[in-house]
């Protein structure tokens, strides 16, 4: 992985394994798209009166020459249910990015 990720974690203890976790789905990102210079991940516990049937959300930023590509996903149960579903939006952007690029 060739540019910085930065992990912010709101209203959650800090943990190295969350922080793990979203830095292994950030390389994975790699694999897809070459071209990003920066990948910022804010995971949070949504406060009570935010809340509509969810108890965490995630927003990605991904960063890229002339763009950005922004992800939000919110989870009821699991945090790592979001992070995983971000990564996993964000990876389908990037391809299509990607594809648009290459017509």
């Amino acid at each position: 992985m060739h540019y910085p990720v930065a992990i912010a974690l709101r209203g959650i203890p800090p943990s190295r394994a969350l922080e793990g976790y979203i830095g292994e789905q950030a390389r994975k990102l790699d694999g897809i798209c070459d071209r990003i210079v920066s990948c910022q991940a804010v995971a949070e516990a949504l406060p009570r009166e935010q809340r509509q049937g969810a108890q965490f959300a995630v927003r990605l930023i991904i960063t890229l020459p002339g763009t950005e590509v922004v992800v939000n996903r919110e989870h009821g149960d699991d945090i790592y249910i979001a992070v995983r579903d971000a990564f996993a939006a964000a990876g389908l952007q990037l391809k299509d990015h990607m594809h648009r690029r290459s017509i």
